[in-house]
């Protein structure tokens, strides 16, 4: 009895523990994923109150057009990227309100000679503007470094 009484003053002693929900911010989150072949790894977070229904082309990862890129040397020298021709397709995809997808983005489809990303670091810039129906900001964009590789 000695033990509880004492577990309980000790219960009642420690500071509340609060619990909360793990919930992404509306948005869009680029990382470098360190995979073979390097992608970038895409967080989209839907800003809509209710599902809303898009082309799976507009999603970052959709077709190479979906984000823009630009890469550089940190000496500022340009690397050369890949501008395929991709046909978008018919495709729709729902995504409920708040919901989160996650999507890769092959580099080998990006910069147009892999080799460069073994002659330095590489400062990859990028900009997505998402569809309306995510009520989200129009124009989002960021920095990945990508390490020289080996």
């Amino acid at each position: 009895m000695r033990a509880l009484a004492i577990a309980l003053l000790l219960l009642a002693s420690a500071p509340k523990v609060g619990f909360t929900q793990n919930t992404q911010k509306p948005g869009i989150e680029v990382a470098l994923n360190r995979q073979n072949p390097l992608r970038l790894r895409v967080t989209l977070t839907s800003g809509a109150a209710s599902t809303a229904t898009i082309y799976h082309a507009e999603l970052p990862w959709g077709i190479r057009d979906s984000m823009i890129f630009s890469a550089v040397r940190p000496n500022g020298e340009p690397i050369d990227l890949i501008f395929p021709v991709d046909d978008p397709g018919p495709a729709k995809v729902s995504i409920r309100a708040r919901e989160t997808l996650i999507g890769d983005i092959d580099l080998r489809y990006v910069v147009r000679d892999v080799n460069a990303l073994k002659k330095s670091d590489v400062l990859l810039f990028w900009a997505y503007k998402p569809p309306a129906a995510l009520h989200l900001p129009g124009w989002t964009g960021g920095l990945v470094v990508i390490p020289q590789q080996k």
